[in-house]
């Protein structure tokens, strides 16, 4: 499919936010729905539509999903990325576009490196037997729900909340209970899980938690915030694989 040179977005688009990922989404699908009239035609690549709007490929990666969360377009892991009936109607005619408001799932999972990092930090510094104690039981049942992904999801979540709560500091939890949950409450954060989260993911993850763990006991705080950076270092590159 031949494509136009198009202008590049904003300034603000330019870096990862509520207003870039909307706003870019809008325009990839204003620019594709010009270029063909056809639905389940196969959109350029990942690459090139960063190269196209002059962003980088973690923004059109939120867009994409964003897109992909209204039924506009459908990744076909191996394939590409298809233009869907509702959005090959032309610029004229684009269906309402309304995504979840907020962070998109990558944008959070950075964040969560710079801030849970220190709070690992933190608790190795703070934690007491206690603390140990519920990171050893969300472990336990980690171990034991590998094959269950919605179990393991909230053994997880009670592991990375006793970090914090290992700290002494609510703000500190409040942060890592609000940044957990408002990413699981959003449609974008269950579509990317479903092209790349696996069984083998959480194998990895758990060897990561143990680490963690393992810091924090021996109060460590440098290797307990190099473990949970290796952590969430480790999502975000498997939720930022090439598509096809």
């Amino acid at each position: 499919m031949p494509h136009k040179l198009v202008p590049t977005v904003d300034d603000d688009s330019r870096t990862t936010g509520v207003r870039s990922y909307q706003d870019l989404a809008r325009k990839i699908l204003e620019e594709t729905a010009a270029d063909s009239a056809a639905a389940d035609q196969r959109l350029p690549s990942e690459r090139t539509l960063a190269d196209m709007f002059g962003v980088s490929r973690t923004a059109v990666r939120e867009a994409i999903i964003a897109l992909e969360v209204q039924g506009l377009v459908e990744v076909r892991l191996g394939s590409g990325i298809y233009l869907q009936p509702n959005g090959a109607n032309g610029p004229s005619r684009l269906p309402a576009f309304d995504v979840p408001t907020g962070p998109g799932p990558l944008e959070t999972l950075r964040a969560r490196v710079l801030v849970e990092a220190e709070i690992a930090a933190a608790a190795a510094s703070e934690r007491r037997d206690a603390d140990l104690d519920r990171m050893l039981d969300a472990l336990a049942t980690m171990r034991l729900q590998l094959a269950d992904k919605d179990a393991y999801d909230a053994a997880d979540r009670r592991f990375h909340l006793a970090i914090a709560e290992a700290t002494g500091n609510r703000v500190l939890q409040h942060m890592v209970e609000a940044m957990w949950d408002n990413a699981r409450q959003d449609p974008r954060w269950d579509k990317i899980e479903q092209h790349f989260h696996s069984e083998q993911l959480r194998e990895a993850s758990l060897k990561d938690h143990q680490a963690i763990f393992a810091a924090i006991a021996e109060r460590q705080p440098e290797q307990a915030r190099q473990a949970m950076q290796q952590h969430l270092g480790r999502v975000i590159s498997q939720f930022s694989q090439a598509w096809y």
